[in-house]
């Protein structure tokens, strides 16, 4: 696989100012030996910096969501990666970089990966009207995005030639995002609460150790977004944080409690909306695309069920909550695991275009390099 492979160029040290919240809610969980080696300790470090400005940028300058298994895998040559959300490094600390991690997290988002990807080529053209749109908007009316059956270009970030600034890197995002919604169909549905119209009137909500319960819906755990996907049929992902309802085990068996977990795109996360046939505004069921079954309010649990009658337990009210347009300054946060609770601030860190931290910010002054490595 041809991937950027970081080498002697200086691309020169670089800082983030971010005004408004980052959109996208791309997540990862690096796994580690119990009791590592001096070489894991070493490739553990380079791996983190590396994925955590990757993830940064993606969350910067998209709205995807994904959760992300990595590895440290010495029988892997370069680095691979595959659309269930596995990202490997191999053994080589030339991969271990910013531009190599985003090369493969965009293949775990699809890219090269799916059959969704290939069928958008047509003569080695990506056939997107967003993406092409964006290409031309970035390099010139003239610009076409090209690639095969693995790989795109420009902006693929498939040899390190490619990149000669920060940039690039943003327009590789930039172009992965249109991408995305041109092959995928996903685009923001609402915001708000869904609350269920059975006796305890809660909404669903995400709870400090990441499972889902009822719970009042005045409180901010149970802030949804909602992203519909596809059109044959249209589904949707029900977000909260940076997780979504989850069918755990992918189970396709009446019963089991719904949980959260982080995006994967799985048929399990993934939800048609009907219409419940009520009096009443947004009122929808929820049936889960993977089992087919119908989420049902339980007490404080939510649990898929199939549906012999059409009670109250059943029928979910999505309580729209405007999108509030204020922009406000968010600094740098490390999004490495998802938040236990929502209102937990994260580690602010700086780091330069070859994934190295370079120091901290603090809020309310101008960013500027602490330390330099």
């Amino acid at each position: 696989m041809n991937i950027f492979v970081r080498n002697s160029l200086f691309f020169g040290i670089f800082s983030f100012l971010v005004s408004g919240a980052f959109a996208g809610n791309i997540e990862y969980h690096l796994n580690k030996s119990a009791n590592p080696t001096d070489d894991e300790r070493e490739a553990y470090a380079l791996i983190e910096a590396a994925m955590d400005s990757a993830v940064f940028l993606y969350n910067k300058y998209s709205d995807l969501s994904k959760h992300i298994e990595v590895y440290y895998s010495t029988g892997v040559p370069t680095a691979e990666a595959s659309s269930n959300g596995d990202l490997r490094f191999g053994k080589d600390r030339n991969y271990m970089f910013v531009g190599t991690a985003m090369h493969e997290m965009a293949h775990t988002l699809g890219m090269g990966t799916t059959s969704d990807y290939k069928a958008m080529m047509d003569g080695g053209v990506f056939k997107g009207e967003k993406a092409q749109a964006l290409i031309k908007e970035i390099d010139g009316k003239d610009a076409v995005l090209k690639g095969d059956s693995q790989h795109f270009w420009p902006y693929g970030l498939n040899y390190r030639s490619e990149v000669h600034s920060e940039q690039d890197l943003i327009n590789h995002v930039k172009i992965v995002n249109a991408m995305y919604q041109d092959i995928f169909k996903e685009a923001f549905y609402k915001q708000g609460r869904i609350k269920s119209l059975g006796d305890t009137k809660k909404c669903m909500g995400i709870t400090s150790s990441n499972a889902l319960e009822l719970m009042d819906c005045a409180d901010t755990a149970t802030f949804v977004k909602i992203y519909s996907m596809g059109d044959k049929p249209v589904t949707y992902r029900i977000q909260l944080g940076n997780r979504v309802v989850d069918i755990p085990n992918e189970s396709t068996a009446a019963g089991v409690t719904a949980s959260t977990y982080g995006y994967n795109g799985g048929a399990h996360q993934k939800y048609q909306f009907e219409d419940a046939g009520v009096n009443t505004p947004n009122a929808v069921l929820l049936k889960n695309y993977k089992s087919g079954l119908y989420l049902q309010a339980v007490g404080k649990n939510v649990v898929q069920n199939p549906m012999p009658s059409r009670s109250d337990d059943f029928i979910w009210k999505i309580e729209e909550q405007r999108t509030d347009t204020t922009e406000k300054p968010v600094s740098i946060s490390k999004r490495r695991t998802p938040n236990k609770n929502l209102e937990e601030s994260m580690p602010e860190r700086l780091f330069d275009a070859l994934g190295r931290a370079v120091g901290k910010i603090r809020r309310g002054v101008t960013s500027r390099i602490l330390k330099s490595n």
